[in-house]
């Protein structure tokens, strides 16, 4: 069992993908925590390290998705759930819902397939909430568009 650790807070590190990346990339697994301006709380459990961005294929192209079906979502409130991956239960999945964890310079999403479960923009100030097919998650706020509390 790992002792938890805070890696990464915008109210001491700022607002930036960049110093988010250099302080947690190189951590396995990691909780990604958003509270917003409204006071909601959601986030995921993310199962791969953040630096799998920038590994390549075997054609030496930037992967756009990485992590493993280990990946869930989650809300605490206004209400609290969680959503694990669609094929936990060993059910053959459509691509779409293989789609967990994408990061480059201006964005981080998490899910995917129909829709985002989680995006956020490069200064972690916005983001937006969506279904996807990878968690057959609702929107995680209720308007799905959110701002990011600092």
């Amino acid at each position: 069992m790992y002792q938890p650790i805070l890696l990464y807070t915008t109210e001491e590190h700022g607002c930036s993908l960049t110093t988010f990346y250099v302080r947690v990339e190189q951590h396995e697994p990691t909780l990604l925590m958003i509270k917003t301006c409204n006071n909601e709380v959601f986030g995921a459990y993310c199962s791969s390290r953040w630096c799998e961005r920038n590994a390549k294929d075997n054609r030496g192209q930037r992967q756009a998705y990485f992590g493993t079906g280990e990946t869930f979502l989650f809300s605490l409130y206004p209400e609290r759930s969680k959503y694990p991956w669609v094929g936990i239960e060993g059910d053959k999945v459509q691509h779409g819902a293989e789609l967990f964890m994408a990061a480059d310079s201006k964005m981080i999403t998490i899910g995917g397939g129909e829709g985002q479960a989680i995006w956020m923009d490069e200064n972690i100030r916005y983001g937006k909430t969506d279904h996807c097919q990878t968690f057959n998650n609702p929107p995680l706020c209720p308007s799905g568009d959110f701002e990011i509390r600092v």
